[in-house]
């Protein structure tokens, strides 16, 4: 949200790894009004949306670095007086796709949340139809498993967490307090983190010898990241194009799945899914799809649905000139796949 650089101004700034340190060249923070100047300067217009409106959306809606993040996702002109400024970019734009945003994260917020409770759901299941497991020497296993450091983590995390008072946790403590002397596996993965759940599974993909529970486990991995990505409000359509390209490979069951359900081996498919947010969201839907979401959860489906109608307008209001449009239209294409 910053302005031109000043190289005389010195700040006393902080850094990971230096702490609080001296610097000078480094860009001053604006107000509201100062950014509004600041995004003119780069060609953004403000028609559809007037300064005075874009001012107030600023200083309350959404931070500078929030609400204007999607503008990289525009064309900027190449040549000319108005070369690095966009082309026909309007403040108008930035809150909308802001909005549509918005919607995106609280689908799949919904949706990661479903699949992470349907997850630790499955395991329990799992384990009660097991002759060999009593549901108690599974957890004890696990936690025996674990390097130490990790171990102390989940016990230093249980322990803080089992009053059901004021300093402990209102919610769980007292399961955890009740548990507290013998941990069944119901109960343990009902408290524990989802990062916790997830080593939790790829212990039991080994003790099972399960080798789709593990492959399920690293495409967890990913609904995660989306979980904590829209718990956190971290934007996620302005990184819908190629910056986000990567080499990580997805699991084999997310390639069965899109065969599955028609999605070719297009030249269109595999460059959306060099893109790390799509793989992400992918996984998502997929593991969603696997446990049963769209049946077994009505309001989740519902959000989908309604974010898929939403992805398709945009794409109908800025047609094919913007790069990000055919993510969106790509995105809402695997929506409909997933909702069957």
């Amino acid at each position: 949200m910053a302005g031109m650089v000043n190289p005389s101004e010195t700040y006393t700034a902080w850094s990971i790894g230096e702490g609080a340190h001296e610097v000078t060249g480094l860009k001053p923070m604006l107000n509201p009004e100062e950014q509004v100047a600041l995004l003119k300067a780069k060609g953004v217009s403000f028609e559809r949306c007037g300064e005075e409106q874009a001012a107030d959306a600023l200083a309350r809606r959404g931070t500078f670095v929030h609400l204007a993040s999607c503008r990289r996702l525009f064309q900027k002109h190449a040549s000319g007086d108005d070369r690095g400024k966009y082309v026909r970019l309007d403040f108008a734009d930035l809150l909308a796709l802001d909005a549509l945003d918005d919607e995106l994260r609280k689908a799949f917020l919904a949706v990661s949340q479903d699949v992470e409770r349907l997850a630790k759901t499955s395991m329990v299941t799992r384990a009660s139809r097991l002759d060999d497991e009593d549901g108690y020497g599974i957890v004890a296993d696990f936690m025996r498993a674990q390097q130490r450091r990790y171990r102390s983590y989940i016990e230093r995390d249980l322990s803080s967490r089992m009053s059901a008072g004021i300093v402990g946790d209102v919610y769980t403590g007292r399961i955890i307090g009740h548990y507290r002397d013998a941990m069944p596996v119901w109960a343990f993965l009902e408290v524990v983190t989802f990062g916790t759940a997830l080593a939790f599974c790829l212990f039991c993909s080994e003790r099972w010898d399960d080798a789709v529970m593990r492959e399920e486990h690293y495409i967890l991995k990913g609904v995660k990241a989306v979980r904590n990505c829209c718990s956190h409000g971290s934007c996620i359509v302005n990184g819908m194009d190629g910056s986000n390209e990567c080499d990580y490979a997805l699991s084999s069951l997310v390639y069965d799945w899109l065969a599955e359900k028609g999605v070719g081996n297009s030249k269109t498919r595999r460059a959306k899914l060099r893109n790390r947010r799509m793989q992400q969201l992918l996984e998502t839907l997929v593991m969603f799809d696997r446990l049963g979401g769209p049946a077994l959860c009505p309001r989740s489906t519902a959000l989908l649905e309604g974010l898929r109608a939403s992805l398709l307008g945009t794409c109908e209001s800025y047609g094919v000139q913007n790069g990000f449009v055919s993510y969106l239209r790509f995105l809402a294409n695997l929506i409909d796949k997933a909702l069957g």
